[in-house]
């Protein structure tokens, strides 16, 4: 009997033959054509670039003849989400040159600009790179931004700490030169060496993209679980301080592929800060050896761990790294997420203050978020960090410039966190359309709506002082992370959702399906019964996700 052995996907034929992410990219960006190959919009991906076209008006122009709107986006890794002054100011004077006039914060403490025509691609990777940033690995099949919580960053923290994301980010990404080649025209702004490839990625790289988040060890903003790897911080009884390290998490499923599944991480192993970067090597190893490139839509890492267990998925972690892993020290038991937003005096007297950001968006609308960022990081030596949350932190503020940082927020027309409604404090949503390729339904346009219709339907149960997690997605892809929220509204078709319950702040459970092909119009009435249970029979501090996993979902 002959076992049928599964051909590679047609990205894996593009990977391989790019040599090294170089592909024809350059030349097609030389010519005035408005869009580029296939080809090379698979390898743009490794180059933090995605090939769009705006969706609304693509019916319009399909019918008169006319070609696509071709726009791209761009997403800027942030390591830890962490930002000077300068490096906002350029990220804000590029949102009016090339892009649509506002910055995207992601759920990965990165930048996505949208809107970007193909001639401005160069004159922003040269801008970042200028200014110490890059879009280079923040797509594509490889370690993608690492993700710290903000308050592992500041003066007071321990320095391996506040730099383990950037630290992290430099180890794993791509050696390949091809960014700066194609982008930059060679232009350092730092001295980098010719070096071949790193040997975890090879010239076919990973199967699929790789995510690593750090936890503080007392609050999980990061959705840690639901990472690839997760570090969690904390002391061995044996060997001192390091991580628990966690594996085999991810979110996203498919529609069409009853095989997809979202996926906590297991604990692995303890490790110290020296055995951090072998073993997420041989981690990564491990997965570009078994992980799926016959089918794209189960390549991820978290399917290499279902499909042969996780205990011989340890073992042949072992092999490649040559030693056996240590057991992994006890995890957190208070762990609920920390939103960041608000004042806060840190301990070298300085203060921070978090600003909610609707859905990530900094632009300037009702409110002129954008201006008043722009202003403070003209006037004050400050630092921002984006949060997990799509949020922003303004940090390191001198005791003296507070009332004026206080001032421009409240001039702009920026609430303060006091103001915020329980739902709106936190709720989450990805671009979805009309950028998205991947988008079946609104999301970030009809968040605000949304989580209106949810909070009048909390307030008219007695029910409205209680916080309420709410994420939501225009595809089961999750980048938004509705798979461990305590409410995921997950786009199914074009006017209707998949509606999740049962997650929660700490991140440690998943969500279960509650009800399918919700109209937008009917969500929050479909979740109504379940309110009225939880003002009937829940405990006074029980969160929602708490009370329908005690109770059972119906």
């Amino acid at each position: 009997m002959t076992t049928e052995t599964k051909q590679e996907t047609a990205v894996e034929d593009i990977k391989r033959s790019s040599n090294y992410l170089r592909g024809e990219i350059g030349r097609e960006l030389d010519n005035d054509v408005a869009k580029v190959s296939n080809e090379s919009e698979q390898i743009l991906k490794f180059h933090g670039i995605y090939a769009q076209d705006n969706r609304d008006v693509r019916r319009e122009r399909a019918v008169k003849g006319e070609e696509l709107d071709y726009i791209f986006m761009i997403r800027i890794a942030i390591p830890g989400g962490r930002l000077t002054t300068d490096q906002w100011l350029a990220l804000d004077g590029a949102a009016t040159d090339v892009a649509d006039g506002t910055i995207r914060l992601t759920t990965r403490q990165a930048v996505q600009f949208h809107g970007v025509l193909k001639d401005g691609l160069r004159p922003l990777a040269r801008t970042l790179d200028a200014h110490l940033m890059t879009s280079f690995g923040a797509c594509g099949d490889v370690v993608r931004n690492v993700v710290s919580c903000p308050e592992l960053q500041g003066n007071e923290a321990d320095e391996r700490l506040r730099e383990i994301s950037r630290h992290l980010t430099r180890s794993f990404r791509a050696a390949t030169e091809a960014h700066w080649e194609i982008f930059v025209n060679g232009d350092k702004a730092v001295s980098r060496e010719e070096v071949t490839e790193r040997p975890f990625y090879g010239e076919t790289y990973l199967p699929r993209k790789f995510k690593i988040a750090v936890a503080h060890p007392n609050e999980n903003c990061v959705d840690v679980l639901a990472q690839d790897v997760g570090l969690i911080p904390g002391v061995h009884p044996v060997v001192g301080e390091g991580f628990n390290l966690v594996v085999g998490g991810g979110l996203g499923r498919a529609y069409a592929n009853p095989d997809t599944f979202a996926r906590l991480a297991d604990p692995m192993t303890f490790v110290t800060y020296d055995e951090v970067e072998e073993v997420i090597a041989a981690v990564l190893v491990t997965y570009r050896e078994l992980g799926d490139r016959t089918d794209r839509k189960r390549a991820r890492m978290k399917y290499v761990v279902a499909d042969m267990g996780y205990e011989q998925f340890r073992k042949e972690i072992e092999v490649r790294l040559g030693r056996e892993l240590r057991e992994p020290a006890a995890l957190p038991t208070h762990f609920d997420a920390d939103d960041h937003l608000g004042w806060r005096t840190r301990h070298d007297g300085t203060h921070q203050v978090g600003v909610r950001v609707s859905a990530g968006r900094v632009r300037d609308d009702d409110t002129q978020l954008r201006s008043a960022l722009r202003l403070i990081a003209q006037r004050h030596p400050v630092t921002f960090y984006l949060t997990p949350q799509q949020d922003i932190v303004i940090s390191a503020i001198p005791d003296a410039a507070r009332e004026s940082v206080e001032e421009i927020l409240r001039t702009h027309g920026v609430r303060p966190d006091a103001e915020l409604g329980n739902v709106e404090r936190t709720a989450l949503a990805c671009p979805a359309l009309p950028t998205c390729g991947q988008a079946l339904a609104e999301a970030e346009r009809r968040l605000p709506e949304l989580v209106g219709n949810i909070e009048g339907a909390l307030a008219s149960r007695q029910l409205g002082r209680r916080a309420l997690q709410l994420r939501m997605t225009g595809c089961p892809n999750g980048c938004a992370r509705p798979a461990v929220a305590e409410v995921g509204i997950v786009g199914r078709t074009k006017s209707t959702y998949d509606v999740y319950v049962g997650g929660g702040p700490r991140g440690d459970r998943l969500a279960t399906l509650y009800r399918e092909k919700v109209p937008f119009d009917e969500i929050a009435v479909v979740l109504g019964p379940l309110f009225d249970r939880w003002e009937a029979e829940g405990d006074e501090e029980e969160s929602f996700g708490d009370f329908m996993t005690r109770v059972g979902v119906q």
